[in-house]
């Protein structure tokens, strides 16, 4: 089944697997990755959801529909199977999902927290359009060619019985094991060998078993077994995303940090089942807002480094009784010369003079040119081929210097030659804003 962001359609032959499918999507909901703290109050019933933990990513309807909403990606559960797209591609004429999919991939590319290290020539040239698929293809094929040709070994930390002193002794183990049941003349020791089986190649192996337990393609199942090949003489230990913090990776082990980055990815959208390893669910769901807004930041600030550009700068418009309040938090800060807010909106063009801009939003950007006393905005916009134009608000002030200037534009973040994409994206950044000429 495949969905657009906020459309819907029947769900009415997995009805009977409906509770179990949103109790897994409530599990996933609980585990998922906080990208981006919200600065936006939350309506009543959002509140209510929070609380109780309920699932965002699906709303089910009483006459049998899934509704998306706005996480996009795929999920799959016991024979039911659900790939989200962008709306931005909903007024397609064709369903083109291979392009689709390289789209949201080179987006992916340039997300500081989803780094997908992969080569386009190589994505294009496979024969399968499934999301899934492709999503661990680009793991085993990455991961595979990394540890078979620098495989990882690492210090870790060993506590052990031993007749003959390794390390340091651990005296509150030695008087607890040793010395209290008569066999003082052995130690208890912590040292720290230089072993192939470590906490990296553990992550590493647990994922894979769960990917090949996913897997119905032969070439990703060969690709994985490679991987389970190769650490054979790694434990088999189950994992979380937390684990992957515990890793420490020396800055010439770059190529294993982006394993490390895809696994923990991977893990911290999953609901791990330790009694079931061999379960083929698998969820990969991650908000469109925060992919939108963090390639165009990670995109500008990788190819224009000398405008130091800032992402997220928070501040507070007032203080009360010496404290600050009322947060302000916009997307890009270019210090005294732009702030820029991106909006994962479609406007609509038939706004009048407005032209789809809302009055929430005007007012925000109002309070962030006070508060960073800097009179030139820019709301920026997914393009889409129900957009409004371009716009200029001019807002008069008398505590800055000059008018307050906000621009509203539209910016296309589509490709069909993605091995030109980043020219082409290049010049289309540099149509905004005289900065980036």
């Amino acid at each position: 089944m495949r969905l657009f962001e906020w459309h819907s359609d029947s769900f009415a032959g997995h009805q009977s697997k409906l509770p179990e499918f949103v109790n897994y999507l409530s599990g996933v909901w609980q585990n998922r990755n906080r990208y981006v703290e919200s600065t936006e109050e939350l309506t009543e019933e959002e509140q209510q959801a929070e609380k109780i933990q309920r699932q965002r990513f699906f709303d089910f309807t009483v006459d049998g529909k899934i509704s998306a909403r706005n996480y996009v990606g795929v999920v799959q559960y016991d024979g039911i199977r659900v790939e989200v797209y962008p709306k931005i591609f909903a007024d397609d004429e064709a369903e083109n999902t291979k392009q689709w999919q390289l789209n949201m991939l080179y987006w992916l590319s340039y997300c500081r927290k989803v780094k997908f290290p992969f080569s386009f020539a190589d994505v294009s040239k496979l024969q399968f359009d499934d999301f899934l698929e492709l999503l661990i293809y680009i793991f085993a094929n990455f991961t595979e060619d990394v540890i078979s040709n620098q495989p990882f070994q690492a210090y870790q930390t060993v506590g052990e019985e031993s007749p003959f002193l390794k390390g340091r002794i651990s005296y509150e183990e030695y008087t607890k094991n040793n010395l209290t049941t008569g066999k003082w003349q052995n130690f208890f020791c912590n040292h720290e060998p230089f072993v192939y089986d470590n906490l990296f190649n553990q992550i590493v192996k647990y994922v894979t078993k769960r990917l090949l337990a996913v897997s119905e393609n032969y070439l990703n199942q060969e690709r994985l077994n490679e991987i389970l090949f190769i650490l054979n003489d790694v434990s088999d230990i189950p994992c979380s995303a937390n684990d992957c913090d515990k890793v420490k990776l020396n800055p010439l082990f770059a190529e294993h940090k982006h394993i490390l980055d895809l696994c923990r990815l991977y893990l911290s959208n999953q609901v791990i089942d330790l009694e079931d390893e061999d379960s083929n669910n698998f969820c990969f769901l991650l908000p469109m807002e925060y992919i939108f807004e963090d390639f165009i930041f990670g995109f500008v600030s990788d190819k224009w480094p000398a405008l130091n550009i800032r992402s997220q700068s928070t501040d507070y418009l007032a203080l009360s009784k010496g404290s600050s309040v009322f947060q302000i938090r916009n997307d890009i800060y270019i210090p005294d010369k732009l702030i820029i807010d991106i909006k994962y909106k479609i406007r609509s063009n038939n706004d009048g003079l407005k032209k789809g801009v809302s009055q929430t939003d005007l007012y925000q950007m109002i309070g962030y040119a006070i508060r960073r006393n800097c009179n030139n905005l820019l709301l920026l916009y997914p393009e889409s081929k129900i957009n409004a134009e371009n716009a200029v608000f001019e807002v008069p002030s008398i505590m800055l210097a000059e008018d307050i200037i906000i621009e509203a534009k539209n910016i296309d973040i589509r490709f069909d030659n993605h091995e030109d994409a980043d020219n082409v994206m290049f010049k289309r950044i540099r149509t905004l804003n005289s900065l980036f000429s």
